[in-house]
C-alpha cells in the first residue's frame, strides 16, 4: 500500500509465509526434486521459519514438532491451485511423498518483509539436499535442546537422545545422529540455545 510517497506493508498471513517458501524452494534449490519434499520437510522448515519470526506454535507429535495450521494451510494451497502436487515413491511399499512446487500461473504473492523473505531463503540453502528424516531429526533435536534447556538451563545429547528413544523407538536415532544434528544446526544458524 502506498501512501505519501511512502510504501506500507500491510501484515503477512501464515498462508503467505508458506506458499513463499514452497514458491523459495521450488526456484532456489540446486538439488532435485525442486519444492519441498513432503509435508514432513514443510512442517520442520516452518518450524525453524518460527525459531525467528515466532509465528507458528509448534507442539510435539509423531514426527516432530508439528503445526496443525501448516497442514490446513496446504490444502487451502492445494484446493486453490496455488501449489502443484506430484508423487515420489518411498521405499516403504505403497507409500508416497506429496512434493509440493510453487504453481507459476497462480495470482503473483504479496511484497514480503525484507527480513521473513531472508530468513525463508537462508532456510531454502539449509534444507537443500537435505531428507525429510534428516528434517525430521533435525528439528526433534533443536525442539528437545530447548525443552531440556527450560528445565535445567542447558542441554546436551544424551538427554535428547533419551527423549527421542522414548518417543520415537522405531525412528532409531542414535546418539551419534543427535550430537551430528545439534552441531548442523548450530553451523547452520539454528542454534538450540536459548536466549537469555
Amino acid at each position: 500500500m502506498h501512501t505519501g510517497g511512502r510504501t506500507i506493508l500491510t501484515p503477512i498471513s501464515n498462508k503467505s509465509i508458506v506458499l513463499r517458501l514452497i514458491q523459495k524452494a521450488t526456484e532456489n534449490r540446486k538439488t532435485e526434486p525442486k519444492g519441498i519434499l513432503g509435508k514432513k520437510a514443510l512442517q520442520k522448515s516452518i518450524y525453524l521459519f518460527s525459531l525467528k519470526h515466532g509465528r507458528f506454535n509448534f507442539k510435539w507429535a509423531d514426527y516432530g514438532p508439528f503445526n496443525v495450521e501448516v497442514q490446513q494451510i496446504v490444502q487451502d494451497l492445494m484446493h486453490g491451485n496455488r501449489i502443484n502436487i506430484s508423487y515420489k515413491p518411498t521405499h516403504l511399499s505403497g507409500a508416497v511423498i506429496q512434493n509440493m512446487q510453487y504453481n507459476t500461473s497462480s495470482e503473483p504473492l504479496e511484497e514480503f518483509p525484507e527480513d521473513m523473505d531472508k530468513t525463508l531463503g537462508h532456510i531454502v540453502r539449509f534444507i537443500d539436499g537435505r531428507t525429510p528424516r534428516n528434517l525430521e531429526l533435525l528439528a526433534s533435536v533443536h525442539y528437545w535442546a530447548q525443552r531440556q534447556q527450560l528445565q535445567t538451563g542447558k542441554y546436551d545429547a544424551e538427554y535428547i537422545y533419551q527423549r527421542l528413544t522414548e518417543l520415537k523407538p522405531r525412528a532409531n536415532f542414535t546418539e551419534h545422529d543427535v550430537t551430528e544434528a545439534l552441531q548442523e544446526l548450530e553451523k547452520g544458524g539454528f542454534s538450540p540455545v536459548l536466549e537469555k
